[in-house]
């Protein structure tokens, strides 16, 4: 006697294969889903896998978020069969300047904010240790490049980076995760501050390039 798919099922595969799809089209692991608003990572492996049966409104909505979908989109693939429809172009709320000043001393702060949250959310909840990452990835542009700057500058006029490298080192000596950061510019910080990584002869020649380029 032949094994009749349930309709669960034939959804949760159905969408499965549609958001692989356009994971592998955007170039997006489920960690980068999750932190551009989709699902969690154990939701996300669920629906890749065809396991995800009985997805909430809120899963669906954020999956449509995760994955660049207009709304409606996966509640469509989910319930109907339907194809899901890509925005044409992310945008954000325009409500004033592209960007605002943040001075060297708030910069400081966040970052020594967002390391006693980690620092916290490492005994908490698998929730709390998300949402810690989460803040550590939305600061993280505001910090990248004031740190390169601020170990430049250092280095340039023999400042003392010991100091730098104590008060930095969560950040310097982290392993590098290409999901969330660059990986060039994560190792030219390191090479900054004066921290052993293995590096080909082209890379420290660009190196020494740009950072004699920084000093114009």
């Amino acid at each position: 006697m032949a094994v009749t798919e349930s309709t669960d099922d034939a959804s949760a595969r159905r969408l499965a294969d549609v958001v692989v799809a356009r994971m592998g089209a955007l170039h997006r692991s489920r960690r980068q889903v999750h932190l551009h608003g989709g699902p969690t990572e154990p939701t996300m492996l669920k629906i890749e896998r065809g396991e995800a049966r009985g997805l909430t409104p809120k899963t669906l909505r954020r999956v449509n978020v995760g994955l660049d979908w207009t709304a409606g989109s996966a509640e469509n693939v989910y319930f109907t069969g339907g194809n899901p429809t890509p925005l044409k172009e992310r945008t954000g709320i325009i409500s004033g300047p592209p960007g605002v000043y943040v001075d060297a001393e708030t910069i400081t702060e966040l970052i020594t904010a967002a390391r006693e949250i980690g620092d916290l959310a490492e005994t908490e909840t698998p929730a709390m240790r998300s949402a810690a990452e989460r803040l550590d990835a939305a600061i993280q542009p505001l910090y990248a490049r004031y740190v390169t700057q601020l170990l430049e500058a250092n280095r340039r006029r023999g400042g003392a980076l010991g100091p730098l490298v104590t008060i930095l080192g969560p950040y310097l000596d982290r392993p590098i995760d290409p999901a969330r950061d660059n990986e060039e510019e994560a190792l030219y910080r390191r090479w900054l501050a004066g921290i052993r990584v293995d590096l080909d002869e082209s890379t420290r020649q660009r190196f020494e390039a740009r950072f004699g380029e920084a000093g114009v």
